[in-house]
């Protein structure tokens, strides 16, 4: 008798339940969009604002370096929306890229340790959940 092909499961069988996404993904995911839409909200006021103040007699490298700043503000914002869509799918980059940015956050508190505490239990939990993404 041949084996099954795999995906097949013969009438009365049924397949495994997909893994479920931890609540803890779930809730850091959704924080990191919510901060990415804040941050996108920021990066448009850099690129909004200075048009308003150059027109009231600023000079116009101020408008321009600040639209600048605006458009990467911007563009890292939508990188955080894209990071929280990622996590919510469990997808293994979305993973990385968090990983990555916990990594940085508690080296660049290294003048204040007590504001790594947060970062570095993120990082703790997303190693401890690892296995959850593909």
């Amino acid at each position: 008798m041949a084996a099954s092909p795999p995906g097949y499961y013969p009438p009365g069988t049924y397949a495994p339940p997909p893994a479920s996404r931890p609540i803890g993904v779930t809730l850091l995911a959704l924080l990191t969009i919510l901060f990415g839409i804040l941050i996108v909200l920021v990066g448009v006021l850099f690129l909004v604002a200075p048009l308003i103040l150059v027109g009231v007699g600023l000079p116009p490298a101020f408008g321009l370096a600040a639209g600048v700043l605006g458009a990467i503000i911007f563009v890292f914002g939508l990188i955080w929306i894209g990071v929280g869509v990622g996590l919510l799918h469990l997808r293994g980059w979305a993973w990385w890229l968090a990983v990555i940015v916990m990594v940085l956050s508690i080296v660049g508190s290294i003048a204040s340790p007590i504001t790594a505490i947060i970062p570095g239990l993120i990082l703790v939990y997303l190693i401890v959940v690892r296995r959850h993404f593909r």
